[in-house]
């Protein structure tokens, strides 16, 4: 896809949206690093801006530390950050009630992430059906929210915390976003890391939650590609 002049490619995590959902598979953040890099190499991408929002965040840090070779620049939207996550709704979720509560038939999903959305995003009309739907339909039916339920259970927090000093040491530019008041990752976490990365700064999109590629695209993709294309003049 090209936006903005720039190529984006967009990949879905293992066990979430239309990626495989294994059983057996690691699906913790370090694993999924791993798994991204990979695919990176196998496109031959070099010189490449990695993005990540929430655990996607979390994931990016990871790539920046481990496999610097594969990026030379970094941006982080609302990212989960030192101990941030699993948040308390997602960390629940690990108590062995909830095999039976999501596996009953008649389990609606789509009440949860609807909660969950209209915590993270202030502007009220882009929570619609169909938004709703698109949350819901990778995980549709009690195998997809078994499948779920995996993917909230392999968050584990020393993942991210015990690499700590190598992420406020990244020395690559790095672009920090962040909704003025995010619910599930607080902007005091975006200003942290901006005061302890080098060569990093922080944008604060005022009226916008957590989910900012829903609450305010337009000034989200505006920060990325100004960032990307001023690193390459």
């Amino acid at each position: 896809m090209i936006a903005s002049g720039l190529e984006v490619i967009t990949l879905d995590l293992l066990g979430y949206g239309a990626s495989d959902k294994p059983i057996q598979s690691d699906l913790g953040i370090k694993a999924q690093s791993d798994l991204i890099v990979k695919a990176l190499r196998k496109l031959g991408c070099r010189n490449t801006t990695v993005v990540g929002h929430d655990i996607g965040g979390g994931i990016a840090q990871l790539i920046a530390v481990d496999h610097p070779d594969i990026l030379d620049r970094l941006v982080l939207v609302d990212s989960i950050a030192y101990d941030s996550f699993p948040e308390p709704g997602i960390a629940r979720l690990k108590e062995p009630a909830w095999d039976d509560i999501l596996g009953a038939p008649d389990f609606d999903l789509k009440k949860g992430l609807t909660k969950g959305l209209i915590r993270g995003i202030v502007h009220s009309d882009r929570i619609t059906s169909e938004l709703i739907d698109n949350y819901e339909r990778p995980f549709h039916g009690v195998e997809g929210r078994r499948a779920y339920l995996r993917g909230a259970r392999a968050l584990r927090t020393e993942q991210l915390s015990s690499r700590k000093d190598a992420v406020e040491k990244l020395l690559l530019p790095t672009l920090i976003i962040w909704g003025a008041d995010d619910v599930f990752q607080p902007v005091r976490l975006g200003e942290r890391l901006a005061q302890s990365i080098v060569h990093s700064r922080l944008e604060v999109i005022k009226q916008a939650w957590h989910f900012l590629p829903e609450d305010a695209p337009e000034p989200l993709a505006g920060f990325i590609a100004a960032f990307v294309k001023a690193q390459e003049t």
